[in-house]
C-alpha cells in the first residue's frame, strides 16, 4: 500500500470515529431532553394535585345540630362552644393547619361534639396559629364565625377541610358552605383581620400557660394524656359527675 494510500485510509477511519462519535453526542442529547421532559411532566402533575388539595374551595364539614349564641372575642380568653351550663370544661390548644390535630379531630371529635350537643361538655378553644400564615388566617376566621354565631360549624368545616391553603376566599367561601345565614360583616372581618391582636393573645396564653405542642387538652383544669386516649375513655370521662 502506498504512503498515500495509507494516510487516506486513516483520514477516514479518523472521520468515522468523529461521525460516530457526533451520533452518540446526539443520541446522549435526546435521551437527555426526553428525560427531561418526563421529569417535568411528572413535577407538574405532583404540583398540580398539590395545588388542587391546597387551593381548591372547601367543601362542607360535617353537620352540626346545635346553633350556638354569638360568642365574645377577647384578649387572651378562648373561644366558647357548647352550654354555658355544660357539667364540664374542655380546654383545647389547636392549630387549623396541624396535622395531629386534624388526627385528633377525626377521632375524637364525634364524641366531643355529641357532649356538646347534649350539654354535657363545653369547648374552650384556644387556635393557635405557629404554624404559617394560614394558621393566622384560619384562627382570624375562626373568631369572626364565632361572634356571628356560627362558629362550631365553622370549626367543624375547618378540621373537614385542612390541607387548604386557608386564603380569604377560602375562608369567606367555607362559611357559606356551614351557614345559611353570614353576616355581611363576615368577609370583612376576614379581609382585614379583625381579631389579628386576639391571634396573637391567643399563642401568648398558650405560652404563659406552658403548651408546647398541639393538640394539648384539659378536662377540668386538669391535662389529658392524648397519646393514650380513646373515644370511648373521652366518652366515661366526660359522663362522670363534675368535681366540686
Amino acid at each position: 500500500m502506498s504512503a498515500s494510500s495509507s494516510g487516506r485510509s486513516a483520514r477516514e477511519k479518523i472521520k468515522l470515529q468523529q461521525e460516530q462519535a457526533a451520533r452518540r453526542a446526539r443520541e446522549r442529547r435526546v435521551l437527555g431532553i426526553v428525560a427531561l421532559a418526563l421529569v417535568l411532566v411528572v413535577v407538574g402533575g405532583i404540583l398540580g394535585v398539590q395545588f388542587w388539595r391546597t387551593g381548591r374551595a372547601p367543601s362542607a364539614g360535617p353537620t352540626t345540630t346545635t346553633s350556638l349564641a354569638p360568642v365574645s372575642i377577647a384578649n387572651g380568653k378562648p373561644i366558647v362552644l357548647g352550654s354555658a351550663g355544660a357539667a364540664h370544661r374542655l380546654r383545647l390548644y389547636e392549630d387549623f393547619h396541624c396535622a395531629h390535630c386534624a388526627e385528633f379531630e377525626e377521632e375524637f371529635g364525634p364524641t366531643i361534639t355529641e357532649a356538646q350537643e347534649t350539654g354535657k361538655v363545653a369547648v374552650e378553644l384556644y387556635p393557635m396559629s405557629f404554624i404559617d400564615a394560614g394558621s393566622e388566617s384560619a384562627a382570624n376566621a375562626m373568631a369572626c364565625a364565632a361572634e356571628s354565631g356560627f362558629g362550631q360549624a365553622y370549626y367543624l368545616g375547618l378540621f373537614a377541610n385542612a390541607k387548604l391553603n386557608w386564603d380569604d376566599d377560602q375562608l369567606i367561601a367555607l362559611a357559606d358552605q356551614v351557614s345559611s345565614s353570614v353576616p355581611a360583616g363576615f368577609s370583612t372581618c376576614v379581609t382585614t383581620k379583625a381579631h389579628q391582636t386576639w391571634v396573637d393573645s391567643i399563642d401568648a396564653a398558650a405560652t404563659q400557660a406552658g403548651v408546647q405542642s398541639t393538640p394539648t387538652m384539659f378536662l377540668d383544669g386538669a391535662p389529658v394524656d392524648i397519646a393514650t386516649l380513646t373515644p370511648e375513655t373521652l366518652k366515661t370521662m366526660i359522663l362522670q359527675p363534675a368535681a366540686k
